[in-house]
């Protein structure tokens, strides 16, 4: 080995190929190819710990390496790569089984029967929604909105293939990173590695954007739309941070009138914003979650992942800003989404805020009168206006409404 490229570069060298195998696996590729991206990624994530043990025998850093070995990698999570390793090297390519889950979004959630596909009897996507079209047709309605979730697994395992993956990858990443502060090495080679690292896109983009599309179907005209989608990540990899830090900043009021004040002033300098929800966790903490979308199924879909995750993640509020269109009802009583927009009477910046307790808040200001201060200041004083959350929200209240029924 080239000892001056340093200790690490062997290691994270395959690291970065095990990565690249893992950029490559999407949901709509084939079978034949996504299989090829895993065995290629168990294989050179597994060498990882060969190549690192190979640069470091005879050094004083072995023991450390022992250490964090054990710490990282030694669970449940580590014996099933080892055991996939051996298994598409030795015996057979990775087995894998893709499920679809079809989820439409009206007054209620309704998910379509499971669709399970393996190598053997695979479809593709646009197969699958245009058999759709007669069945929403039926409904009578202007539009529906669903979405299809691509779920992975190992063929007869009921583990969520992606999150075996990302607790992998993360556990290397710490190894890898308590290994270079315990070496104390910087090498070009080795730091020009960790920057392309950070960048890779499968363990840093949120999953609904890697597995999950939107769609309207539109019944007049019988199309389909499939949603553009963007999502802001935060720069620190931390998801969840002490609501502390907002009150720092922000040390008036309560928290729906913090998170009002930050998202005026953003609209203010900016005369856009993209939607955000600002989760409150039980402990204190608060995660950001701020999103864009082309079609409004993406907004309806969001609301129900996060319902899903209030009891088991103890979230207590939910607070949510986004711009709205203004109608008159009677003009746009037979028009589709779409059609809808040419009649906006005016647009509005709306606040909402569901807690445990049931409690809801709701502000909107004229987007037209965002730079008047005063104006600012008698809507943000006054007593919160109608009691009424958007329809989207409904999975929240419902779910809030559900616990605190079942805690009587």
């Amino acid at each position: 080995m080239n000892n001056s490229r340093g200790l690490l570069y062997p290691a994270l060298h395959k690291f970065y190929s095990a990565l690249n195998s893992l950029e490559k696996f999407e949901k709509g590729t084939n079978f034949f190819d996504n299989i090829c991206y895993l065995d290629n990624f168990f294989s050179e994530y597994r060498n990882v710990t060969f190549v690192l043990q190979k640069s470091l025998a005879n050094t004083l850093f072995m023991p450390t390496y022992e250490k964090l070995r054990d710490q990282y990698l030694v669970n449940d999570v580590g014996k099933w790569f080892i055991e996939k390793r051996n298994e598409v090297l030795k015996q057979q390519p990775f087995n894998l089984e893709k499920r679809i889950v079809i989820s439409i979004y009206s007054g209620q959630t309704l998910s379509l029967p499971e669709l399970v596909f393996t190598i053997d009897n695979d479809v593709e996507i646009s197969t699958i929604v245009d058999s759709l079209r007669t069945t929403f047709i039926s409904f009578g309605q202007l539009e529906v909105m669903f979405s299809a979730e691509f779920l992975f697994y190992e063929y007869g395992h009921s583990e969520d293939l992606y999150d075996n993956l990302i607790l992998g990858i993360n556990q290397m990443k710490l190894l890898l990173a308590d290994m270079k502060k315990a070496i104390n090495e910087d090498r070009t080679l080795s730091n020009e590695l960790e920057r392309k690292i950070d960048k890779m896109n499968f363990y840093r983009v949120p999953k609904d954007l890697l597995f999950i599309d939107d769609y309207i179907f539109y019944c007049k005209k019988e199309y389909f739309e499939k949603a553009s989608r963007i999502a802001l990540l935060s720069g620190s990899g931390q998801t969840r941070v002490p609501i502390e830090n907002l009150n720092k900043m922000y040390p008036n009021g309560d928290l729906f009138s913090k998170f009002e004040l930050m998202h005026v002033v953003i609209f203010q300098m900016g005369k856009s914003l993209l939607p955000t929800c600002l989760i409150l966790y039980s402990d204190d903490t608060f995660e950001l979650v701020t999103f864009g979308f082309s079609i409004k199924t993406t907004v309806y879909r969001k609301f129900n992942e996060i319902a899903r995750r209030i009891e088991a993640n103890k979230i207590v509020n939910v607070l949510f800003v986004t711009e709205m269109y203004i109608y008159d009802l009677d003009e746009i009583n037979n028009l589709d989404s779409r059609e809808r927009v040419e009649h906006a009477k005016s647009e509005i910046l709306a606040f909402y805020m569901i807690d445990s307790h049931l409690a809801i808040k709701s502000h909107s200001y004229d987007t037209k009168q965002i730079d008047d201060f005063k104006y600012i200041g008698s809507i943000m004083f006054s007593k919160s206006s109608e009691q009424v959350l958007p329809r989207y929200m409904n999975p929240v209240m419902q779910e809030f409404t559900r616990l605190k029924t079942n805690f009587k």
